[in-house]
């Protein structure tokens, strides 16, 4: 089982992966008691269980046009791709599932789902866009950010994102998805292939998933800025201020390889605290899209506050310097430079909000 690294205690999340106090302590009576062990299961028997009972395909698969070939020349990749869909009519998404194609490499992606209409050419120019070309080269695909319709994107450890009921968003049956793809340094040439997996319902969308980003790359500004000297451990915050009311859905902590803790919650005009998201123990390796049991309302005027503790230091073994230098936050967003981010995927609030499941 992946670890968890989200603080249960502060904040207990619908799609936790973990073993509560009581289980554990029931697993330990249960082996200090002197139980005996039970019959052997072959690794090739079908042992069917709730966590791994067969999930449906997908309705639609997209990625790009062919797998991206990554040079073993020690260098990390920034690259946007295009990928043109047409399908029969708008569909309404009830999950969607960022599958990377080489999980040692990837470090993270995001993508947009661009609804483009008939007087553009979705099928001819480039396929994708190398990040030293951006600035030249990226007017290309200007054209084709005409509307987005829904946002998102994967992190080390992100699982698939599923919507309740009524709630998501509509796939437009015609446009492009614009992947930002990073990859990691390698020394072998290699190839990527991923993919977005898309799951389709029949229930209307009746209301529209939103998404921000706080920090590193989105709103707000990091005080003090984002720079960690060598041999230090420092703490780093961002703030920003709602103008409307929120009901929030799941929050997308991220930092890079230096960050040793992270914690986010908001603080309504009143001074109550609204606790959403602790994790003592950062590691790059394991991040999550954690979603929340119950639509969780920030009301208007709260400020929602990030903080980042990073460990540059010897004593850190993932320090990705030896010795330590200074790190700063780059605009490339390398790993070996630094992030302080929270993504958060919304709705503008309703009544009632507060008792709806997730």
């Amino acid at each position: 089982m992946p670890p968890w690294k989200a603080d249960p205690h502060y904040v207990s999340f619908a799609n936790e992966r973990r073993l509560t106090d009581q289980q554990i302590a029931l697993i330990r009576r249960w082996t200090e008691s002197g139980a005996k062990r039970g019959p052997e299961v072959a690794r090739t028997a079908s042992v069917p269980t709730p966590e791994k009972a067969p999930q449906r395909k997908p309705d639609l698969i997209l990625r790009p046009k062919k797998a991206f070939t990554i040079r073993g020349n020690g260098a990390e990749n920034f690259v946007m791709f295009k990928i043109p869909f047409e399908i029969p009519a708008n569909q309404n998404v009830q999950a969607v599932e960022f599958v990377p194609g080489n999980r040692s490499l990837m470090h993270h992606a995001n993508y947009a789902v661009q609804s483009v209409g008939p007087e553009i050419d979705i099928n001819t120019g480039q396929d994708y866009v190398l990040s030293d070309q951006f600035l030249t080269n990226l007017q290309e695909f200007q054209p084709l950010m005409q509307h987005v319709a829904y946002y998102g994107g994967w992190i080390p450890g992100a699982s698939k994102q599923e919507f309740p009921a009524g709630i998501g968003f509509t796939m437009p049956k015609r446009g492009v998805i614009l992947l930002t793809a990073h990859y990691g340094p390698s020394g072998v040439d290699t190839t990527d292939w991923s993919q977005i997996k898309l799951y389709f319902t029949k229930t209307p969308i009746t209301r529209e998933i939103q998404a921000t980003s706080i920090g590193s790359g989105g709103l707000g500004t990091i005080d003090p800025p984002l720079v960690i000297p060598a041999d230090s451990v420092k703490k780093f915050q961002v703030q920003l201020k709602t103008s409307t009311d929120l009901s929030l859905l799941y929050v997308w902590p991220h930092m890079h390889l230096i960050g040793k803790r992270f914690k986010a919650w908001a603080t309504t005009p009143e001074g109550k605290q609204i606790p959403l998201v602790s994790i003592p123990e950062w590691d790059f390796r394991w991040q999550e899209s954690y979603q929340f049991r119950h639509l969780t309302l920030i009301p208007k005027g709260s400020v929602i506050q990030v903080e980042g503790t990073y460990d540059n230091t010897a004593n850190n073994p993932n320090n990705p310097f030896s010795p330590p230098k200074t790190i700063i936050s780059q605009d490339l967003m390398e790993s070996r430079s630094e992030m302080l981010n929270l993504i958060m995927l919304f709705l503008p609030y309703e009544k009632g909000d507060q008792e709806k499941r997730i």
